[in-house]
């Protein structure tokens, strides 16, 4: 019959997430194939591609290099391996040409009862498509200027005072405030005023 343990490795294999078994003095134990391949593809190889790096080593490591993130991570980590947090996730990038971004996620795995398996289970996942979209968006955010408020208008030549004091005709402050584009044409109202000598032509589509 085959060992739960086993069961359970050759489960995590299949999986499309990066996934590590860490045991209870910070020691990686396993890794499916997807975690593999990330370490190898980020340049992380030798080490992170394969079970026994020790991370609380690594992030004393990175510490000494001064790396506040790596404090902070390793923080959060080792809560979970002592039993006193849950959950943790960050996400993290790794300098490459493609500029890929995921989402490592670490929660307990204390499962004593079937397996004689105690530590901590990582996993990594892909979120590069949300990223850029998440990008997308905030430029898109940046680019909507709305318009609010009470404006100040001139009650004769029309025109509105920005922020700086100065008096803009009403199209320049639209294109100054949004991303608005102009073009020209008269009212029916102006034709009759300018142009009376038109008047029938308006009249005549007006009625027809």
């Amino acid at each position: 019959m085959t060992e739960p343990l086993s069961l359970l490795q050759e489960a995590a294999q299949c999986l499309p997430k990066g996934m590590a078994f860490v045991d209870p003095e910070g020691t990686i134990v396993f890794v499916n194939r997807t975690w593999a391949k990330l370490a190898s593809l980020h340049g992380l190889s030798p080490t992170w591609d394969r079970p026994g790096i020790n991370l609380e080593q690594h992030f004393e490591d990175r510490v000494r290099d001064n790396k506040p993130l790596a404090r902070e991570m390793w923080s959060k980590l080792k809560s979970i391996l002592e039993g006193n947090s849950l959950y943790y996730s960050a996400e993290v990038s790794y300098p490459s040409q493609d500029a890929r971004w995921y989402l490592m996620e670490a929660v307990p795995l204390d499962l004593e009862g079937m397996l004689q398996l105690r530590g901590m289970l990582l996993l990594y996942s892909d979120i590069t498509s949300y990223k850029e979209m998440e990008a997308q968006l905030k430029e898109a955010v940046f680019q909507v200027r709305t318009l609010y408020g009470l404006l100040p208008i001139c009650a004769v030549c029309k025109k509105i005072k920005d922020e700086q004091e100065k008096w803009n005709s009403i199209e320049e402050y639209l294109m100054k405030h949004t991303h608005a584009e102009f073009t020209h044409d008269i009212c029916p109202e102006c034709i009759r005023l300018l142009y009376p000598q038109y008047s029938s032509f308006l009249d005549s589509s007006e009625n027809a």
